[in-house]
């Protein structure tokens, strides 16, 4: 009979079984190749985020960066 350990939660044979079906698809799911999927989908949703919100929002960003800008000029021009 085989001692359990507490700090295990599979059987050694589940785990043998386990490990033998995760390298059976390990070729199928080449990490670099989902790492540069996953990148090229995570730019694109981004894109397509950083569009609309330019689009909804940097009018009022423009706006007030000139305002700010005319202030601080017109703050240096009194002080001379």
């Amino acid at each position: 009979m085989q001692k359990k350990n507490p700090n295990n939660i599979l059987s050694k044979e589940t785990a043998i079984s386990l490990k033998a079906e995760i390298k059976k698809y390990s070729d199928t799911f080449n990490v670099k190749e989902t790492q540069k999927y996953i990148k090229e989908v995570v730019a694109e949703v981004s894109n397509d985020f950083i569009k609309l919100w330019l689009d909804k929002n940097i009018s009022e960003v423009v706006k007030d960066a000139v305002k700010e800008e005319l202030e601080n000029i017109a703050k240096k021009g009194m002080k001379n």
